[in-house]
C-alpha cells in the first residue's frame, strides 16, 4: 500500500484561502477529487491525507465531507483555533468524523514566533493528547528551537513536522536545520514529513541541491518515523 501522507484540495469561492491570490496561477483554480484521481491511479497511490489549506473550521468541515465521498482518503489533517475558549468543544465536535486524525496551526503565517509557547495553548493540546490526535507543525528552521521546547513539553503529543521545516535550499543554508532537525530526531514524539521541498526551491531546482538535505533526513529519522506526502496540487508551482 502506498499512502500520500499530504495533499489539498480547495473551492475559491469559498472564500477563506487568505493566501491565494492570481500570481499562483497553476493554482488559482479549484481542484477536486476528481483530479487528483487519476494522478493516483496512474502511480498505485492507495491511500491520501487531505490536508487543510485554511485557518477556518469551515474549510476542515469542507474537506471531511470531501473524505466521507471518496474512499482513497483515509484521513483529514484540519484546523482549530488553539486560543478559542471553546477549543474543546469545536475539537470534540470535528473528531465526530471519524476521518478526522489530527491538526495543522498555520504556524509559518503567525507573525510571533514564540506562539508555540503560549501557555493558553494549552488546554486545546492536551484534549488532542487525550483524543490519540496528531499536531502538523507547518514550521520554518527559525521556529526549530522552539520546536523543540514545545515537543519536551507535550511529549505525548505526536508532532509531524511538515515540508522537513522548509529549509532554505537556494540560499545553501543548512548547518544549523541540521544541528536543530538532528536534536527533534532524538525526541520519540517527532515525525517528519518529506514532502514539499521542491515546491520551496521553484521550478529551477535540481537534484544535487535537494540531495544533502534528503540524505540527512533519512539518516537521522528511521522509517517508522518519516512520511511521504505529495504536497499535492501545491508541487505543480515547481513544475
Amino acid at each position: 500500500m502506498y499512502i500520500d501522507s499530504h495533499q489539498h484540495f480547495w473551492k475559491i469561492s469559498r472564500g477563506d484561502y487568505s493566501w491565494m491570490s492570481s500570481e499562483y496561477k497553476p493554482l488559482y483554480r479549484d481542484f477536486d477529487s476528481s483530479d487528483l484521481f487519476p494522478l493516483i491511479n496512474k502511480k498505485n497511490i492507495t491511500q491520501t491525507i487531505i490536508v487543510q489549506a485554511a485557518d477556518t473550521i469551515a474549510e476542515t468541515e469542507f474537506i471531511l465531507d470531501i473524505a466521507n465521498k471518496n474512499s482513497f482518503v483515509s484521513g483529514v489533517v484540519g484546523w482549530v483555533d488553539f486560543e478559542n475558549n471553546d477549543v474543546v468543544k469545536h475539537i470534540d465536535k470535528l473528531i465526530e468524523n471519524k476521518h478526522l486524525k489530527g491538526f495543522r496551526p498555520m504556524i509559518h503565517d503567525i507573525a510571533n514566533e514564540n506562539w508555540m509557547l503560549k501557555d493558553d495553548l494549552e488546554l486545546g493540546l492536551k484534549h488532542l493528547i487525550k483524543n490519540n490526535l496528531t499536531f502538523d507543525a507547518l514550521v520554518r528552521p527559525k521556529h526549530l528551537k522552539n520546536l523543540y521546547v514545545f515537543a519536551k513539553k507535550y511529549n505525548n503529543l505526536p508532532i509531524v513536522i511538515d515540508h522537513i521545516a522548509k529549509p532554505k535550499i537556494l540560499n545553501q543554508e543548512i548547518d544549523e536545520w541540521k544541528a536543530d532537525m538532528k536534536k527533534l530526531s532524538m525526541l520519540d514524539n517527532i515525525f517528519c514529513k518529506y514532502s514539499g521541498i521542491v515546491t520551496e526551491i521553484g521550478e529551477d531546482y535540481n537534484l544535487e541541491q535537494i540531495k544533502p538535505y534528503t540524505d540527512f533526513i533519512f539518516e537521522i529519522f528511521d522509517t517508522t518515523r518519516i512520511m511521504w506526502g505529495s504536497d499535492w496540487p501545491v508541487l505543480t508551482m515547481a513544475e
